[in-house]
């Protein structure tokens, strides 16, 4: 199974500003790493480490749980995050 995802990027944001959040795991074989926000998936990166989530602008309803998920044939890890 992968390891368990980390995070990269800012999580604290003004609304207007930029933001860009990045989620990684490690496995072999590759894993397909997902972020999403509630049942929506909002970015994917198969066969890649990592995957990021930018924002040129945020937003008010852009607040909320996030979810980054890594997975492969042999199982996967989850890292919730707001």
């Amino acid at each position: 199974a992968p390891r368990p995802p980390v995070l990269n990027g800012t999580l604290w944001v003004v609304a207007g500003d930029p933001v860009s959040v990045t989620c990684g795991a490690s496995s072999h074989p590759a894993p397909i790493v997902t972020l999403s926000r509630g049942s929506r998936v909002v970015a994917v990166a198969v066969y890649e480490p990592r995957v990021t989530l930018s924002l040129g602008s945020a937003r008010p309803s852009d607040a909320g749980s996030y979810w980054c998920r890594a997975e492969n044939q042999f199982g996967h890890s989850s890292l919730p995050f707001n």
